[in-house]
């Protein structure tokens, strides 16, 4: 993983305003966002459709330009250049869509050579260079084809490839993988973390799938409305979500969701109904291992019943859920909950509607 220093900003966006022209007041598709990404990270922005994070994407490398506020990129003020200093410094930034974008009557080679056609370079040296991206992209023995010859994968690849051709600070990735299948997407996310490693590439990705930023992304942000409503390492965003939005989009890529459809089992709504109590323990990385059933069981003489059980890896920490019934006396339930929580488990009561 690449190494991110804390006081290392790549992009700097400052009470960013996007408003398109519509009858009334206008759509307004970003509202006051203030974010700051960090040199070498992979960055997320998830959001429904219509949320405002392909607007906010393109206001990066000021495809469209705020109507408001500061986009600040490696130290530089994009919106405070004219314009052919502007197109300088977006050559520090690639970009790939969901549609891939490449010419189709070019080929492979072609394709990726495109952003080099003013730099200066002799056809030898554009042609060493795009095929040396081909190389890392793994599609060298594509270099003679054509858009058409080529599956979904094979497509964002050399979109990438092409991308990287101009030497990018930055990677902007607007639903780079929605298009793709899950083992596409799979070996699409395996690739952009590879080049984010070994190059330091900062990469932000934008996305509806959560999935996409458990697998890739260090960081992410949530918006819904035009606004940023929730932001913060991924790794703590899936222990602890605080909006109902970030919730949903967290139980999408975990076994979470999973808990609404235990409690409307009719067996568990038995014991339920018998007495029995049913509480989600939440393992975060510092508490995860722990024998807790076991121990709570010995210790306090509380029957606890497994209904569901997962741990996962996320950022390279673990994350724990165990979602169980309690028997027993109500004061020794209580006080096994306690010992929980002691120990450094989050632990929610569960009851169905």
């Amino acid at each position: 993983m690449t190494t991110v220093k804390p006081d290392a900003v790549m992009i700097s966006l400052e009470h960013i305003v996007k408003t398109f022209p519509s009858s009334g007041e206008g759509v307004h598709a970003v509202k006051d966002v203030t974010l700051q990404i960090r040199t070498g990270e992979i960055f997320g922005i998830v959001g429904f459709s219509g949320a405002g994070k392909s607007t906010l994407v393109r206001c990066m490398n000021l495809l469209e330009r705020p109507n408001s506020g500061r986009v600040i990129v490696d130290g530089v003020d994009l919106t405070a250049l004219p314009m052919r200093a502007l197109n300088r410094e977006r050559r520090k930034m690639g970009m790939i869509f969901q549609q891939f974008n490449l010419f189709a009557s070019r080929t492979v080679l072609d394709n990726v050579m495109f952003p080099l056609a003013h730099t200066g370079l002799s056809r030898a040296a554009m042609k060493k260079k795009a095929m040396d991206l081909l190389a890392f992209v793994e599609l060298s023995q594509k270099a003679d084809a054509y858009p058409s010859q080529l599956s979904g994968g094979q497509k964002q690849r050399v979109a990438i490839a092409r991308a990287l051709a101009s030497d990018p600070k930055v990677l902007l990735c607007d639903e780079a993988t929605s298009a793709l299948d899950p083992q596409t997407t799979s070996s699409i996310l395996s690739l952009l973390g590879r080049l984010n490693r070994e190059m330091g590439i900062t990469i932000v990705v934008i996305t509806h799938q959560m999935q996409v930023v458990k697998d890739l992304c260090q960081r992410v942000a949530l918006m819904e409305e035009g606004r940023v409503v929730e932001e913060g390492d991924v790794y703590d965003i899936f222990a602890n979500p605080r909006e109902m939005v970030t919730r949903s989009f967290v139980e999408s890529a975990s076994s979470g969701g999973q808990v609404r459809e235990i409690l409307r089992d009719p067996s568990v709504r038995k014991v339920v109904a018998s007495g029995a109590k049913v509480y989600c323990f939440k393992f975060l990385d510092s508490s995860a291992g722990r024998a807790l059933v076991s121990s709570i069981s010995r210790a306090y003489h509380v029957d606890l019943s497994i209904l569901q059980a997962n741990i996962e890896m996320i950022d390279g920490r673990s994350l724990g859920q165990l979602v169980v019934t309690a028997e027993g006396m109500a004061e020794n339930i209580a006080a096994a909950i306690d010992y929980a929580r002691e120990n450094g488990v989050e632990v929610e009561e569960l009851k169905h509607a």
